[in-house]
């Protein structure tokens, strides 16, 4: 779900505006997915081809008689016992490699999202230079809407004075508008919020250089 360039004009010019109130940097980075998930349902397909056959063993569908003694008789029914086997295990782990993102997502453990998503976060906040303003003034909007989780990381000269708890309202709108599919109206509404927050512990001295890209990366 790509931002118009029209939406990322306007983010643009909303951090510019919000940043003459403030000596704070803010950045917005914005991605589908934090990670792919594959490992979700590949996780449950695993433990599905450990226990489905034991089941239908112990319901019936497979008779027990297969596995018992080395008559010569005995040869085929266990090679097809193996190969019901090895053929339900492929067709699981196929199913849940080939399983829709949406559901994978579903199946994720919140914990883990937020896990990428925090990793994601701080990668995008170092590699986009965010610490290494002047005063240690940056902050990073994030947010990954398949993970349905947003982030706001700052810096450690704004983090001495303000912490986390600031954010905690602002990521609570900026899911709901992503939740409405209005992904640059969550941006818009975050950066008002955070100029607010930031102007008011870090106005703008007489030299306030702009030494961030004033943007909104997609990843």
């Amino acid at each position: 779900m790509a931002l118009t360039s029209e939406e990322h004009s306007r983010i643009s010019a909303a951090i510019r505006e919000t940043e003459t109130r403030t000596s704070g940097e803010i950045l917005c980075v914005f991605t589908e997915a934090a990670d792919d998930m594959r490992i979700v349902p590949l996780a449950y397909a695993g433990v599905a081809a450990l226990v489905l056959p034991p089941l239908l063993l112990f319901f019936g569908f497979v008779d027990p008689s297969w596995f018992l003694g080395w008559r010569a008789v005995s040869d085929i029914p266990v090679r097809v016992v193996t190969s019901v086997h090895a053929g339900l295990s492929v067709l699981i782990f196929l199913a849940a490699w080939l399983i829709a993102r949406p559901l994978r997502f579903r199946l994720a453990p919140r914990s883990l999202r937020a896990a990428n998503v925090d990793r994601a976060a701080t990668e995008a906040f170092l590699a986009q230079g965010l610490q290494t303003t002047d005063d240690r003034t940056g902050i990073l909007i994030f947010l990954s809407r398949c993970d349905h989780i947003a982030e706001i990381l700052a810096d450690e000269g704004i983090h001495r004075l303000v912490g986390e708890d600031a954010w905690a309202d602002i990521i609570e709108q900026m899911l709901a508008r992503a939740r409405e599919g209005r992904i640059a109206e969550a941006f818009l509404d975050a950066i008002a919020a955070c100029g607010n927050v930031l102007a008011e512990h870090f106005p703008p001295g007489e030299h306030n250089p702009n030494e961030l890209p004033d943007r909104l990366i997609e990843l």
